[in-house]
């Protein structure tokens, strides 16, 4: 029988049936995903995919957006507490395809252990179904942090 903390642990970790996307979504071709510097520059030096540290307790999936603007918001709401330099990779939904890996877009997920900010109900989210290739990724963007707080990316016009 399953303990109370595996049950919960379950329904944390079970992605929720996505929601049917009505109306003029489409879905975004350039796509960002968050990482330390230091786990990109591991993978870049071994020529291997970045996974996350959460991708099996997430479901098998990389988050990322195709809203730029949410990167901020969504750095500091998951990321905080983890130290050093961040950068934000730009890739692309058709250059994944063309490596096999496809794009889910579902409603947003919590990352690990953590849930998604109250009000972000409404938010669709690409998520990677695998890792991250290094040849995927067009550009690497420095991300500028005061203390633990994230506050813009580089080269990215559209967040503050």
């Amino acid at each position: 029988p399953d303990s109370a903390v595996s049950k919960r642990l379950k329904e944390l970790h079970t992605p929720a049936a996505a929601p049917a996307i009505t109306g003029s979504f489409t879905p975004p071709e350039v796509l960002y995903h968050m990482c330390t510097k230091a786990a990109w520059e591991a993978v870049v030096a071994k020529d291997e995919a970045l996974f996350p540290p959460t991708f099996e307790a997430d479901g098998n999936f990389t988050h990322a957006t195709g809203v730029p603007s949410r990167l901020i918001e969504t750095a500091n709401h998951f990321y905080q507490a983890v130290e050093g330099a961040w950068v934000c990779l730009r890739l692309s939904r058709s250059g994944l395809r063309r490596r096999g890996i496809l794009v889910r877009d579902e409603q947003a997920l919590p990352v690990g252990n953590q849930p998604v900010g109250a009000d972000w109900g409404s938010w669709i989210c690409p998520h990677i179904l695998g890792g991250i290739p290094v040849d995927a990724v067009d550009t690497v963007l420095p991300i500028v942090r005061d203390g633990p707080a994230f506050v813009r990316i580089e080269g990215i016009d559209d967040v503050a």
